[in-house]
């Protein structure tokens, strides 16, 4: 009985050692794999041909309207292909109210405004989307300067900015460190984290949460397997529900505050963001145009127009403490100051959209985002702006 046991347990001891082995030579293998494979790897915003269903709850977003599809194509970017015919491509940068998340594809305003430039006949232009919930010109950064050399075809770049940038002062407070340049080192991963879903892999650029080990390849590996199965197609029944708990929580506010914080630090970072953005388009001989943020945020809000609203809560939603919407409108104002002073003093482009949108909620089913007509008069704004600004088709006459 003993030998049997004694002969399994060296059975066991092989078997595992054997594991260990193909485990080493695996990792080192990937590893390998990994580091040819990165010389083409790209950097991602949205997982490649991700397709996601977003079925909101009617009256939860007002004006917004069925099944909203998110098409992304191979490149992670929401919009149609790449193609050789395409010959003036423009990608379009910013937080939610680029992205679009509930709004159908073609209501989308890049893609409605694709779609309104090649109604003119001229030639065929490609708009690409990266917009994405929570970017604020930190991001903004990052894409631009990790995008523009992967895609070098890229003609011009459209910014619609601000709102994020306001907010994540307002919430971080005291914390709010505003010398993010400055301090590039130490935010440049985290916020590659936060602005790609997909990065080149790297030995040692990926930590476990210890922050102690590196993530192995085998780590990478499984979680691009995990990706096929599952991320592909994702249908999601996104009803919006996020949003009336959210609408909930600033209606049980305990204090509404009327005064600002000092923005000031803010609103430096804000240029010198804008700046540098500004920077990395002309080294690259890139069109760029900025769009100023407008929103729902006004003084003579009815009450109908107020229970819409949800943003403004000052470090967490569960403080019950929140900025009123006129502060909220002042803050806004702002940062759409300081982005049309910027362009001004660089001799950049800038289409003033707050001051041309409606403040109602046909335009806006909550503080900033988009409904369809809101989005499909966004788009309309910009058409109009680029056909009287005809350079957009430098690259085609």
């Amino acid at each position: 009985m003993k030998i049997i046991n004694r002969e399994n347990s060296y059975r066991l001891i092989l078997i595992l050692v054997g594991l260990a082995i193909a485990l080493v030579i695996g990792e080192f293998g990937l590893r390998a794999y990994y580091s040819i494979k990165d010389k083409n790897h790209k950097y991602y915003v949205w997982p490649p041909n991700l397709h996601k269903v977003s079925k909101p709850i009617p009256g939860t977003m007002p004006g917004v309207n069925g099944i909203a599809h998110f098409n992304v194509n191979s490149d992670g970017i929401r919009g149609d292909e790449f193609s050789s015919d395409q010959k003036y491509r423009i990608l379009a940068i910013g937080g939610s109210t680029t992205e679009c998340l509930f709004l159908d594809q073609e209501k989308s305003w890049p893609y409605a405004l694709q779609n309104k430039l090649n109604s003119l006949h001229l030639s065929k232009v490609w708009i690409g989307n990266v917009g994405k919930s929570g970017l604020s010109t930190r991001e903004h950064y990052m894409h631009m300067k990790y995008l523009l050399p992967q895609y070098p075809g890229i003609d011009a770049i459209v910014i619609l900015a601000g709102c994020n940038d306001l907010i994540r002062r307002l919430i971080e407070d005291k914390k709010y460190d505003p010398y993010f340049l400055d301090h590039y080192d130490y935010w440049e991963q985290r916020l590659i984290r936060g602005a790609f879903s997909e990065t080149p892999y790297k030995q040692g650029k990926y930590r476990f949460h210890s922050g102690y080990y590196d993530e192995l390849a085998i780590g990478s590996l499984v979680k691009q397997i995990m990706y096929i199965n599952s991320k592909r197609e994702m249908v999601q029944d996104e009803t919006g529900n996020l949003f009336v708990n959210l609408r909930n929580l600033r209606k049980g506010a305990l204090e509404i505050v009327e005064d600002l914080p000092d923005l000031t630090s803010g609103l430096e970072e804000y240029k010198k963001n804008l700046n540098a953005i500004i920077d990395i388009a002309q080294s690259r001989s890139t069109r760029i145009v900025f769009i100023t943020q407008p929103s729902l945020w006004k003084q003579d809000m009815t009450e109908k127009e107020k229970d819409l609203i949800w943003n403004g809560w000052i470090e967490s939603p569960k403080s019950k403490r929140y900025y009123s919407e006129i502060a909220l409108m002042r803050g806004m104002q702002a940062y759409n100051d300081t982005l049309l002073q910027v362009c001004k003093v660089r001799g950049v482009e800038c289409i003033d959209l707050a001051s041309v949108l409606p403040k109602d909620s046909t335009i806006f089913y909550d503080d900033v985002h988009f409904s369809d007509k809101g989005s499909l008069m966004t788009a309309d704004v910009i058409f109009k702006y680029l056909r009287k600004n005809m350079p957009f088709l430098k690259s085609v006459n």
